[in-house]
């Protein structure tokens, strides 16, 4: 479920249901489609989720999970769409988890990018939004047999974006450079370039997009489960822990191109240090709900491997039938885990089947709302 404003400056409420039948077949249907009208409040878009689940003639017993962005009037614990649903509906589980798409406004959150963020966009919009300009410094870059052959367009809002835009100008910076100082006069605009520290900040922040845009690419698109999300999220989570620790060390190993602004002032890098400790601690904090279903994912994703004493009650003799069989570890080492469970004996292993449907059905992120938003 995502709630964005359009370019009209109309809220777009989208509401996406992902369902997994019997033959584990997996459907995702649109819900709802609705502007909203003035303020968007959490009670609002709870009408409007109830009603777009009666016009599907969706099951609500069957609701095992909600996944949303981290906006307030998504999430406020009495007042926001969360926090009325467990106020009505005491009695039904369900698993919320904040979207993963939504960690632009985490990132934004934890480090400001502004200053060097402005310049590159402006660079981009002068050379692109220029008809003469454009066709000459693409010439310009045929002449000087440069890696790349023009600048795209990005979006300032998406980091995913400014990651591209970032590594484009970064590796195209001395062709730029060269151009905008005896090609045109524009140069006075961006003498901010030959500025070390400025040049230190884009250095790492370039950097960091990519390493950010590496996690957003296994993160995209359809067909993935929410424990395989988890799983990139820790990586992610621990990898950032690492930059941290190497960064307070002066090790610059996986910020090459920071590295290639050695020596790099001290004072910068604790301030990098410290933004990337501040990041880890964001993402430890905002994705604690899916460390709640830990167990639960494990069950799904390793079934083999996990205690039985330490899932639920409801699990722990099919699980035991499970692992003590060895055809189906072998089914289970060959298979996919769609296939595997679609394999699995209904009749012998019903809770078991009931639970990986469960997690199959389970958003881990909003892109299909996301598509419709941004094409």
């Amino acid at each position: 479920m995502d709630e964005s404003t359009d370019r009209s400056d109309t809220a777009q409420l989208l509401i996406f249901i992902r369902g997994v039948d019997d033959e584990f077949n997996i459907i995702e249907e649109l819900a709802c489609l609705q502007s909203l009208k003035g303020k968007t409040t959490g009670q609002i878009i709870y009408n409007e989720f109830f009603e777009g689940l009666r016009n599907l003639n969706a099951p609500f017993s069957k609701l095992c999970n909600i996944t949303t962005d981290g906006a307030p009037n998504m999430v406020r614990k009495n007042v926001g769409f969360s926090g009325i649903f467990r106020n009505q509906n005491p009695n039904h589980d369900v698993v919320f988890l904040h979207c993963i798409i939504h960690q632009d406004v985490l990132c934004k959150a934890a480090i400001d990018i502004t200053h060097v963020l402005n310049v590159v966009s402006k660079l981009i919009n002068t050379i692109r939004s220029r008809g003469l300009v454009h066709r000459q410094f693409q010439e310009f870059l045929i002449e000087v047999d440069a890696d790349y052959s023009d600048l795209l367009y990005h979006t300032k809002e998406r980091w995913l974006s400014c990651g591209y835009a970032f590594e484009q100008v970064w590796n195209l910076k001395e062709e730029i450079q060269d151009f905008l100082k005896n090609k045109t006069d524009k140069w006075s605009d961006f003498k901010i370039f030959e500025d070390k520290d400025w040049r230190t900040d884009f250095a790492f922040f370039t950097d960091l997009l990519e390493h950010y845009n590496k996690l957003n690419k296994k993160l995209q698109g359809k067909n993935q489960f929410i424990d395989e999300t988890w799983s990139c999220l820790k990586s992610f989570k621990t990898q950032l822990f690492l930059f941290y620790n190497c960064m307070a060390k002066n090790d610059l190993t996986h910020f090459l191109r920071l590295k290639s602004m050695s020596p790099v002032n001290e004072n910068k890098l604790k301030e990098f240090s410290k933004a990337l400790k501040i990041l880890h601690t964001e993402f430890q904090t905002r994705f604690q709900d899916f460390k709640n279903i830990q167990s639960s994912l494990d069950v799904f994703s390793m079934p083999f491997n996990v205690d039985p004493e330490n899932v639920s009650a409801e699990l722990q003799l099919e699980i035991i039938e499970i692992q003590c069989s060895t055809h189906l570890k072998q089914l289970f080492l060959n298979s996919t885990k769609l296939d595997f469970y679609r394999a699995l004996p209904k009749a012998e292993f019903p809770k078991i089947i009931a639970h990986a449907q469960k997690i199959m059905a389970m958003f881990a992120s909003s892109y299909v709302c996301d598509r419709l938003f941004r094409p």
